[in-house]
């Protein structure tokens, strides 16, 4: 995915590696028709961000307000039983579409139409990978493992709306615009927010694992400089998956960081080497520092959540 995204040039494909990633990390494959309903669902919400969007621009207070509203209800549908992938993809849509429409609406328009494509994309290639390479059956204490426990819906959603709502109208007022940041904080919401409770020792190693990630594309990036091939990407990447797929099947204290690294290091290895709109002068070092800053900002401020507003499990009636 990442080498064909680079060859032939269409856009986002780094995104579309990043979504191949997470899905082959999963028990099993995506059908074709749970790909196909995502690739609707995915391309019916963009669509309908980037008209309003367009009509709200004049307006900016507005503007703001709605981008603000349109998180606080991608956190909803995610918690009414969509699940995280159509929360991912709602809140890709209240966050990057608008930011990318006030910097030019053509773009934004490529933005809404490729994201969905890549995840269609995306649900094929892991498919096929499951095919050709069937996982191995679950045993049985995986498949009797304790339902976790309900959790209050509203209170879960306020959490998620106390971090990520302040990070984006920051982040707009500001006049930011690096799409891979907003992208990058919709993944890490979404996945913070599964962990009830996250604490010190969640937020440490979701540090790890980026930190890990991170340095691992700067790497990449730098030898990418001194061998500027499209083999020494297709090298670098598949390089960088068998080390770190391997580190996160051994014993190793950072196993469980290796999932995120290889997600953190293809955006950032990937955004570096095929930026989308204006983003070509910006440099591997720079965009790591951008995503390490809202890396901070989203944990330190779930953790400063869990201490005031902590998860509570659901009432039974």
């Amino acid at each position: 995915m990442f080498t064909l995204g680079l060859a032939l040039g269409w856009p986002l494909a780094s995104i579309g590696a990043v979504f191949t990633a997470l899905f082959l990390q999963a028990p099993a494959g995506l059908t074709l028709r749970a790909s196909g309903i995502l690739f609707a669902f995915g391309l019916a919400v963009m669509l309908f961000s980037w008209l309003l969007s367009s009509i709200l621009v004049p307006y900016p207070v507005v503007y703001l307000a709605a981008v603000c509203i349109a998180i606080v209800m991608s956190f909803a549908w995610s918690l009414s039983g969509a699940g995280l992938l159509p929360g991912v993809l709602a809140l890709m849509a209240a966050m990057m579409v608008p930011n990318l429409v006030l910097q030019s609406r053509d773009l934004a328009l490529v933005l809404a139409g490729w994201i969905p494509v890549n995840l269609l994309i995306a649900g094929f290639t892991s498919g096929l990978m499951f095919t050709l390479f069937p996982a191995k059956p679950q045993a049985a204490s995986q498949k009797t493992k304790q339902p976790a426990p309900e959790f209050d819906t509203g209170r879960r959603m306020l959490r998620m709306s106390l971090v990520t709502v302040p990070f984006a109208f920051v982040f707009f007022v500001s006049g930011g615009t690096a799409l891979l940041v907003l992208f990058f904080v919709a993944l890490l919401s979404q996945q913070l927010a599964a962990m009830p409770a996250a604490g010190k020792n969640v937020a440490k190693a979701m540090l790890t694992a980026n930190m890990l990630g991170a340095g691992v594309a700067i790497l990449c990036f730098e030898i990418n400089v001194l061998a500027p091939s499209i083999v020494t990407p297709a090298l670098l990447c598949l390089l960088l998956c068998l080390s770190l797929g391997r580190l996160g099947k051994s014993s190793n204290r950072l196993a469980p960081a290796a999932g995120s690294a290889i997600t953190t290091a293809l955006i950032i290895y990937g955004g570096s080497i095929a930026p989308f709109s204006d983003e070509a002068d910006v440099k591997s070092v720079t965009r790591v520092l951008q995503i390490a800053s809202a890396l901070f900002f989203v944990i330190l401020a779930y953790v400063v959540v869990d201490e005031f507003w902590p998860e509570k499990e659901r009432q039974k009636a």
